[in-house]
């Protein structure tokens, strides 16, 4: 930051310093946050309505995706909210309530829409590698997404207790400000439990998430190489769609993992860290929201049948192709 005359400041000036400093140093993530917003909730916005209303009957081997859109949904709108009120308010953060609850609604969605994608790999492993075995009925699917839903409420309400306001100091300003984060000073064994279990539950569900479509994967690329027709390559399609999706949670999520066992071990870390250090470690940790926005664009790529119901859904498409044949003709 500099040398400041703090004989000529008061602590609330310095602290207003501080504040204004950091704050300008976390605008570029707040950007970033707000356009995430936008796409997230355009993206699954249109797979809600795609594949809840238009597919959803037709479809059953994509019976999670509204599921997973409106878990994707929830968790972009309430993570950019959280993220976003603690960078306005980065060292004088009084809304301890809000942060509580923020970081408990947020944490709730991501880990569904996390779960999701488990049960998502489990169906498509009996469907692909168990063609001939017991499959995902819809009471199994009800009750997969139900236990989903209790184990991410549990875990959410944990971070309620580990997550809140804590007093961080600057010692070249001299002045203790309040900022929003993981309790590591007040509750470091209760916090570091937490954060190991987070971090076990991410790692054990991506190596479920990797084994699973490693087999997946050798009986995908075996079929498309045997070329069994029409309906297996559609098969090996949503296959590898889901395996893409997969990929993008696993890369995301890692630095936040990262971050997320370093702040639980080491009191005091980002105090550690000059302004523009914070800044890009802050930014790799806020990257894991890009696993709750990429899936529309997966889809898009990948899925046939979402792309022409979506193109069926864009207004004034009928006039458009008259304009276009006329002109042609």
């Amino acid at each position: 930051m500099g040398s400041y005359d703090q004989l000529n400041m008061t602590a609330l000036e310095r602290l207003d310093l501080w504040d204004k400093t950091r704050l300008e140093a976390l605008m570029p993530i707040n950007i970033l946050l707000f356009l995430c917003a936008a796409v997230g909730v355009f993206g699954n916005g249109v797979v809600i309505y795609i594949y809840g209303l238009r597919l959803y009957k037709q479809h059953a081997g994509r019976y999670f995706i509204p599921y997973l859109a409106v878990a994707d949904l929830l968790a972009v709108v309430l993570s950019v909210e959280h993220h976003t009120v603690s960078n306005f308010y980065p060292v004088t953060n009084k809304l301890e309530r809000l942060c509580k609850w923020n970081y408990m609604a947020a944490f709730f969605a991501t880990v569904f829409s996390v779960g999701i994608l488990l049960i998502i790999a489990v169906q498509r492993y009996l469907k692909v590698c168990k063609p001939f075995g017991g499959q995902m009925t819809l009471f199994w699917r009800r009750f997969a997404l139900s236990l989903c839903f209790m184990f991410s409420l549990a875990l959410a309400v944990t971070a309620y207790f580990t997550f809140g306001l804590e007093k961080i100091y600057n010692k070249e300003l001299n002045v203790t400000g309040t900022t929003c984060r993981r309790l590591t000073s007040s509750s470091q064994t209760f916090t570091l439990i937490h954060s190991a279990t987070c971090t076990l539950f991410v790692v054990t569900e991506g190596a479920a998430l990797i084994v699973l479509y490693w087999k997946i994967g050798k009986v995908v690329f075996r079929q498309r190489k045997q070329n069994l027709g029409e309906s297996k390559e559609k098969k090996t399609n949503t296959s590898l769609m889901f395996m893409i999706i997969t990929i993008i949670f696993l890369v995301s999520f890692l630095p936040r993992m990262i971050t997320s066992i370093i702040e639980g071990i080491k009191v005091g870390l980002w105090e550690t860290l000059n302004e523009k250090a914070y800044a890009t470690v802050r930014m790799l940790e806020v990257l894991y929201i890009v696993n709750n926005l990429a899936n529309p664009f997966v889809y898009a790529f990948m899925d046939v049948k979402f792309v022409s119901e979506f193109k069926k859904t864009i207004p004034c498409r009928k006039k458009i192709e008259e304009v276009k044949s006329l002109s042609n003709s």
